[in-house]
């Protein structure tokens, strides 16, 4: 078995091809150690919910397909199961878009990701006691239709019914999309919550690069299937030139991607750049 004891999740140089011709990621790597926070950053289009789904196996639903490399979850290589099979697992993932049965309440919204558990009646409510612990303002509206809350109570009900699952680790893709400010940071802090109390390990696919990784141990950025740079959460908020990183425009002008890389692993050692196979650097 290749999987360190350390890390509850291991992805090796994997590729993925949609329809069996279309790339979407190119050797990517990366690892989320046990009980810890780690952030994947880019913006559309960049492979953050490919990866995510990799993991999940929620692929096949869309003819995508790992061709190579490795996903160790747990200390078992993610091949042919089903997503069902992962969430039995302990992994959980919650899908970008806030998909909550809108006709149900949001009190059997949270009930139904306890489904595979097969927990009884009194069970139930001591695991509902204790999410809402988490979700005040979901206690209060227990008994209000799903599809009238609003976009961030329909976010929070997505991640307290993935809760309910009692997983070991979760993927988020892209839980701030749409909301504003003041819920943004809600939903964080209850993800922040959850994961020191809880400790459920989180992979965090977000393009709000700055509460993503306030909340988060480490971080990678990702770019049209590729990780191109990754490091510390601290180092890469303090960073100036994060921006540039995305974006390749300084003040001295437009740059090349990959100089800006080059140019930040020299002068930051902490981070670590990933410009192809020559450079292995993604264990921490």
């Amino acid at each position: 078995m290749t999987s360190n004891s350390e890390n509850i999740l291991e992805i090796e140089t994997i590729e993925v091809v949609y329809d069996g011709v279309i790339a979407a990621l190119h050797d990517v790597s990366l690892n989320v150690p046990r009980g810890s926070v780690v952030a994947l950053l880019g913006g559309n289009g960049a492979g953050k919910s490919t990866t995510l789904k990799s993991i999940s196996t929620m692929l096949a639903s869309e003819r995508g397909k790992v061709v190579t490399g490795k996903i160790i979850y747990d200390g078992f290589e993610v091949k042919n199961q089903r997503p069902a099979e992962m969430v039995s697992m302990g992994l959980v993932q919650v899908l970008e878009g806030r998909r909550c049965f809108g006709h149900l309440t949001v009190e059997e919204n949270i009930i139904a990701g306890a489904y595979s558990r097969k927990l009884s009646k009194a069970e139930i409510g001591d695991e509902l006691e204790k999410i809402y612990s988490y979700f005040n303002r979901l206690k209060d509206l227990r008994k209000k239709q799903s599809g009238f809350t609003s976009g961030g109570e329909q976010q929070m009900i997505a991640v307290a019914r993935a809760m309910m699952a009692k997983p070991k680790m979760l993927l988020l893709d892209e839980p701030s999309m749409g909301l504003a400010p003041q819920l943004v940071s809600e939903v964080f802090n209850i993800v922040k919550k959850l994961n020191q109390s809880e400790g459920v390990s989180i992979l965090l696919a977000e393009q709000n690069t700055n509460i993503a990784l306030r909340n988060a141990d480490y971080g990678y950025i990702i770019e049209t299937g590729h990780v191109m740079l990754h490091g510390k959460a601290d180092s890469l908020l303090t960073n100036d030139k994060v921006k540039e990183l995305y974006l390749g425009i300084s003040k001295q002008g437009r740059k090349n991607f990959r100089d800006v890389l080059r140019q930040e692993s020299e002068q930051h050692p902490d981070l670590h750049m990933q410009l192809g196979q020559t450079e292995n650097t993604t264990s921490h």
